[in-house]
């Protein structure tokens, strides 16, 4: 509480009480009302299993390693509780793939107006399906966003790829926090798959495409060219590195 009074929003609060609830500014209420939003943010805290109160003396607060990966990698507590809740061993690319969409932090991607329209023609050109989720979902969005970077899809409209560029921005250190409960869970199959997968995210291909997609400009039309070559066919990069080296 002595900590709060040294912030902005103490100061906020105390100009500006109506806008957070305090109806009161004497010293007492304005005590009271910061001991409460401090027991409720605990309480918050504890349901995610990121702290431990000490029910004894209901004072020291011991903070978990979910607490301290979310605090580390900058992530929300909610993630942390669906991550608490739902990483499990042994889990599957895309069910990883649909639990990263599934965090806190996609809560405010952009749904704009139509856009529900858009993502529901979009999902038909993915490989994986939505599962019956809503297309409205900033959720449903951001999966159809990161099978379009994966796939090296077309977007549907400039918009996209400002909001595809957002959530790229976010999901290293939201993998990274899911491989660390991972971890700590002792999932190692869901480790490695977690590993492989921030591969994927980094590069922009999917596991099983060819390697040729990573070279710069080299689109899938590229790739099935290539493949039909004679008499040397051409389907990944040491092949291409072979035939140059015996060219030169």
């Amino acid at each position: 509480v002595d900590y709060l009074t040294w912030t902005y929003y103490f100061r906020r609060l105390v100009m500006n009480p109506t806008y957070y609830g305090l109806e009161d500014v004497s010293e007492d209420a304005v005590s009271q009302f910061l001991s409460e939003r401090v027991e409720e943010t605990l309480a918050e805290l504890e349901r995610s299993g990121c702290v431990e109160v000490d029910p004894a003396d209901q004072m020291t607060v011991t903070a978990l390693t979910a607490g301290r990966i979310a605090s580390y990698y900058y992530v929300s507590h909610l993630t942390m509780r669906l991550l608490g809740a739902q990483l499990e061993d042994e889990m599957d690319l895309p069910a990883l793939l649909q639990l990263l969409s599934d965090v806190h932090e996609f809560d405010e991607l952009p749904v704009r107006h139509n856009e529900d329209v858009l993502n529901e023609q979009f999902a038909k050109e993915c490989p994986l399906s939505v599962g019956g989720r809503s297309f409205e979902s900033p959720h449903t969005k951001c999966h159809l966003l990161l099978q379009a970077h994966l796939g090296q899809l077309k977007l549907p409209i400039a918009d996209y790829r400002t909001d595809l560029k957002s959530v790229l921005d976010q999901c290293i250190r939201v993998l990274q926090t899911m491989i660390d409960m991972a971890a700590d869970q002792g999932f190692l199959a869901t480790s490695l798959q977690l590993m492989q997968l921030v591969q994927m995210v980094v590069q922009g291909a999917w596991a099983s495409a060819s390697s040729l997609l990573l070279l710069p400009h080299v689109t899938v039309d590229a790739v099935n060219a290539l493949a039909r070559l004679a008499p040397q066919p051409i389907e990944c990069l040491p092949e291409l590195m072979h035939v140059f080296q015996a060219s030169s």
